[in-house]
């Protein structure tokens, strides 16, 4: 291979790193993880003076020489995928046990996972509402009317929430009126005397909203020393949490206000 060649096949190996880096913050994996996976794959081809940079928003990846190469990918979107992050963790391990892999085809493999159909929309729902139902008989909530109403809030709450991230992308704007939509029914179901208290309802319908993954991630960011990823993640997680706490705040507010019995 001579040097024009090992040139165009150095970039065509940062571009499909890159690629998988990017693939990887999409689909909600820790930072350590998208970095480690994006520097095997460069090692795995001789490249040992790549470096990379990664934060929930950019994925950066770079040659250390003077005349490197330098790869930058900003992400807007993104979500938690655990099968997606799967296949990609065995993509990068299978790629970096192959000699001289042909570049074109891995591509056109990460493209087929990338298009990797999610769970069926009822399948998902239906989890979401029986793990919602089921926190909230743990803490109380053990009638049968309080675990139907709350497996079916959950699941309205859930549809309304993907419902304005498909036209807001802003995930504490779409939990604010997921979260104030799910009081409010609460509420609704209280004073028609359905239910007893509308708290365990609304404690169960929320826990699908609440950032846990995130939080668990942004430590393990800081633990592994990403200062900024785990920063970043830890405030977006508290943003969250302020706007679950502000929908459910303003309803039961006026809700008290206006003679209600939590």
């Amino acid at each position: 291979m001579d040097a024009a060649q090992e040139k165009e096949y150095k970039k065509n190996v940062l571009k499909l790193a890159l690629f998988v880096g990017e693939l990887m913050i999409k689909n909600g994996a820790e930072t350590s993880r998208v970095e480690d996976s994006v520097l095997r794959i460069c090692r795995s081809q001789g490249f040992h003076h790549a470096n990379v940079f990664t934060t929930p928003t950019v994925v950066i990846i770079s040659d250390e020489k003077f005349d490197g190469f330098c790869f930058m990918k900003t992400i807007d979107k993104r979500g938690i995928n655990l099968n997606k992050i799967s296949l990609l963790n065995n993509f990068s391990r299978e790629f970096c046990s192959i000699k001289n892999p042909d570049i074109d085809k891995a591509i056109a493999e990460l493209y087929e996972i990338d298009r990797t159909p999610p769970y069926p929309s009822w399948f998902f729902y239906s989890c979401t509402g029986l793990a919602s139902a089921c926190f909230a008989y743990i803490i109380g909530g053990n009638q049968l009317l309080n675990f139907i109403f709350t497996f079916i809030v959950a699941i309205i709450g859930d549809i309304i929430y993907d419902k304005i991230m498909k036209i807001s992308s802003i995930s504490a704007f779409s939990c604010v009126v997921s979260s104030f939509a799910i009081t409010v029914l609460g509420v609704i179901f209280t004073e028609l005397k359905i239910i007893s208290t509308p708290t365990m309802l609304i404690v169960g319908s929320i826990m699908p909203l609440l950032p846990g993954v995130a939080v668990i991630k942004s430590i393990r960011d800081l633990i592994a020393g990403n200062l900024i990823s785990g920063i970043s993640r830890i405030f977006d997680a508290f943003m969250v949490l302020l706007a679950i706490a502000s929908g459910v705040g303003v309803v039961l507010d006026l809700w008290l206000k206006m003679g209600g019995v939590l």
